[in-house]
């Protein structure tokens, strides 16, 4: 679980990040690639196409996001775990290597991603996979903490 992870790097007070609005032209590309399918009908390989598209403009899920779909009759969380490829893990981001420092807003708005779109589907196994695709995106070891508490 994430919050038995011990402490080892300094975070302010978390606030939940303001997911980026999306721009008249990713509003655009959106509705021009749901038009395109059947909600009804979805298939995977409909979804991995949608999944694909919005990744290429950048579109990031949030509420906006899930907004607009729904708005065109999709679900945005079936779409995305329909979209995922084969091994049921969604991709994570490519690692960073070196002693970086770690930019927290990053991290915070990339678990509050993930936990987004899947807390509904998580088991125990699940979330030590997330936790692992986190260190492993901000060059951190399983004996680095994500979080440290300090009142």
């Amino acid at each position: 679980m994430i919050n038995s992870i011990s402490s080892g790097a300094s975070f302010e007070p978390m606030q939940r990040p303001k997911a980026q609005p999306l721009t008249s032209e990713q509003t655009e590309l959106m509705s021009e690639t749901l038009s395109q399918f059947d909600p009804e009908n979805l298939t995977t390989a409909d979804a991995q196409s949608i999944v694909a598209a919005f990744q290429e403009a950048g579109i990031q899920p949030g509420q906006e996001m899930q907004e607009l779909m729904a708005e065109a009759g999709f679900d945005a969380a079936q779409v995305g775990e329909m979209g995922r490829p084969e091994g049921g893990r969604p991709p994570g981001p490519p690692p960073q290597g070196g002693a970086e420092q770690v930019n927290t807003q990053e991290m915070v708005s990339y678990l509050d991603e993930l936990l987004t779109n899947y807390s509904d589907q998580l088991n125990d196994e699940d979330k030590a996979s997330i936790l692992a695709s986190v260190q492993e995106k901000f060059g951190l070891s399983q004996s680095d903490s994500l979080l440290s508490v300090k009142a």
